[in-house]
């Protein structure tokens, strides 16, 4: 009985040591987010807390990507969000938003359009899974997949490239494999198997992942760090005896300081986040610390952790009493400062005691010796208050204040900024952003807007609309809001699910590589050879080229050619004396050719002055004198007739 009271009491303590984790555990914000990485044509955002009043906002490169966070795209857009060493990518034509984003993994709502998706190698119970009208997609790192999505209910396909993935209706789940695809028709009606086949949008997603898969800045950070991928493009790692591995921006323009170059959006549930505008500007700004070596900027990663804490801005906000005077600005000024390696970074937003230990875990408890305290104070910026939404370069203030009469505050609150309708606002928030149709819905007209110094009247009231929390989203996106009419970018695909027309059930094992078509050479005529030998030296049966090639002129100069000649009769001995060369009728002269040099003029030897029997012209023996021999053999013969 006492084991059963004690195992009783050990239970009811853990599970309240469990409630209290759990509740503690709500408290922490997500500790990873996304960013927008490439925002190509139309691509708009959508912002739970900022954008609630029903406006949707031009999409920007680091825009950060959370729970709440909407991202849609319009017939000539595409857009690229990272989290962590995972990438997904939206083809034209789609809109969506993750319903879960943290280190327990990510589930990204799909309504429509196209999304292509590659998982790096996962850590231990991260999983990623897309959802299309209620049917869960898991999708198994690593892999590279495309999800499509008709929309209202329509066909559905998930595409396996590599991987596996797994289709869960209800309490039975479909595997895909490798190379396959499998379309869902309209409310499950119908379940068919493919083969994978490439679009646009995958070949785009194939080649900037090729981008990113040598980038040295691996070896000083952890792949989670969102944006670590452009820091080899844009800087350089320089080793430090104080503070390690340092990275340094290659470009900056002059007077630049972190935290001065871009702009700050509310972001839920962090508060007021830095969205730089260098394509660099994400890492350096929501992980590590700032410090100065000489006269640069250095961004000094922290200790090396495998699963990194994001943080909305790393700056602490400072204010005094004679702040607006002394930066010349009569109104309430906001001013902030990077924090250095040996700052600790508090956060105002709700959080618990666990979570500000994990994000201050990389930091340098002590300076280093020599090194001012409040040196980082030197890149303060200072803005007008209701200019604090504004990109901070066209707004920032002239600092001529003492270092030491900074006294550290509180972040503005949220309504800084006064809100009043776009049809009363004089100012562009944004480079190249135009107003709102005339079609659209008057809850989509309404956007932020920036106040002037002196505003005699007030703001006209705005009609209350509904608040979106996470997808679907409640208002509808303008379409090609603030963008030019250009042609379809590659990686658009107008209707992925109309390819093939017909679905097919076509079983796993059945499917077969197609053979490659053999390759046809078409029959060329090839040149015979020529004889080169001139024509008139050839004898008559070797002149036509079909009969055999003739034989390459190697007798020396002078010498009558040998081709294909019959042997010469034996010839008798002939006396001393030679007869004159004058008797002897001259042979024709050969015709002179190009490719051979003719023979000499002196005559040929008299043993082979005769030609060759098979000759049809006669032979010149009948011009001859008789020799000796034979003139003494005719007067002896007609010596005997006469006996």
């Amino acid at each position: 009985m006492q084991r059963f009271l004690m195992l009783f009491a050990v239970l009811l303590v853990a599970g309240c040591a469990t409630a209290s984790a759990q509740s503690q555990s709500g408290d922490s914000p997500p500790l990873i987010a996304g960013r927008v990485s490439i925002a190509e044509g139309d691509v708009q955002i959508w912002r739970a807390e900022e954008d609630a009043d029903g406006a949707w906002d031009l999409a920007q490169i680091n825009d950060v990507v959370t729970v709440g966070t909407g991202l849609y795209t319009g017939s000539n857009g595409r857009t690229e969000f990272r989290v962590g060493p995972n990438s997904y990518r939206l083809s034209a034509g789609s809109r969506g938003g993750f319903n879960q984003l943290d280190y327990g993994g990510a589930v990204f709502n799909l309504e429509n359009g196209s999304l292509n998706v590659a998982l790096a190698r996962p850590q231990e119970g991260e999983a990623v899974s897309v959802t299309v009208d209620g049917v869960r997609f898991e999708l198994a790192a690593p892999g590279r997949y495309r999800i499509d999505a008709a929309g209202n209910g329509g066909q559905a396909r998930v595409t396996v490239f590599s991987g596996q993935g797994s289709v869960l209706t209800g309490a039975n789940a479909i595997t895909v494999a490798s190379g396959q695809a499998l379309v869902l028709g309209p409310g499950l009606s119908s379940i068919n198997y493919e083969r994978a086949t490439a679009t646009s949008l995958d070949q785009w997603a194939l080649a900037r992942d090729d981008r990113y898969r040598n980038v040295q800045s691996a070896r000083y950070v952890s792949p989670y760090m969102t944006g670590y991928e452009e820091l080899d493009f844009y800087g350089d790692w320089s080793p430090d005896a104080t503070y390690g591995n340092v990275w340094f921006p290659r470009v900056v323009e002059a007077g630049w300081a972190p935290y001065r170059s871009g702009q700050w959006r509310w972001v839920r549930p962090w508060g007021w986040t830095w969205v730089d505008h260098a394509p660099w500007g994400y890492a350096p700004f929501h992980y590590g610390r700032w410090v100065t070596i000489g006269d640069r900027w250095g961004w000094w990663p922290g200790g090396h952790h495998v699963r990194p804490v994001w943080a909305p801005a790393l700056v602490g906000f400072v204010g005094g009493s004679n702040l607006s005077v002394s930066v010349g600005f009569g109104g309430p000024v906001v001013g902030w400062y990077p924090l250095a390696p040996w700052h600790r970074y508090n956060p105002h937003y709700r959080h618990n005691p666990r979570y500000v230990t994990i994000i201050n875990q990389t930091i340098i408890n002590n300076p280093p010796r020599g090194a001012p305290p409040h040196r980082n104070h030197e890149g303060a910026t200072m803005v007008p208050g209701p200019r604090f939404r504004d990109p901070v370069m066209k707004v920032a203030l002239p600092v001529r204040s003492d270092l030491a009469e900074l006294r550290p505050t509180a972040p503005p609150p949220k309504n800084i900024a006064l809100v009043r309708s776009v049809a009363q606002d004089d100012m562009v928030r944004r480079p190249n952003q135009a107003q709102p149709s005339p079609q659209a819905p008057a809850s989509a007209s309404i956007g932020r807007t920036l106040p002037t110094p002196s505003m005699a009247t007030a703001p006209a009231p705005k009609v209350p609309v509904a608040t979106r929390v996470t997808p679907p989203m409640v208002a509808e996106p303008i379409p090609n809001r603030g963008v030019i009419a250009q042609p379809p970018l590659p990686g658009n695909d107008p209707a992925p699910l109309a390819q093939p027309p017909k679905f097919n059930r076509v079983p796993p094992t059945s499917i077969q590589t197609p053979q490659p078509t053999p390759r046809v050479t078409p029959d060329i005529a090839r040149p015979q050879p020529r004889a080169r030998m001139p024509q008139e030296l050839l004898p008559q049966a070797q002149q036509d080229p079909r009969a055999g090639p003739a034989e390459p002129a190697h007798f020396p100069p002078g010498t009558p050619p040998t081709i294909g000649q019959p042997k010469a009769p034996a010839m008798q001995a002939a006396p001393p004396a030679p007869q004159p060369v004058a008797r002897v009728a001259p042979l024709p002269a050969p015709q002179p050719s190009a490719r051979v040099a003719p023979p000499p003029a002196a005559a040929p030897p008299a043993a082979l002055a005769a030609p060759p029997p098979a000759t049809p012209q006669p032979a010149p023996r009948a011009e001859l004198a008789p020799r000796p021999n034979q003139q003494g053999g005719r007067e002896l013969s007609r010596s005997k007739q006469l006996q």
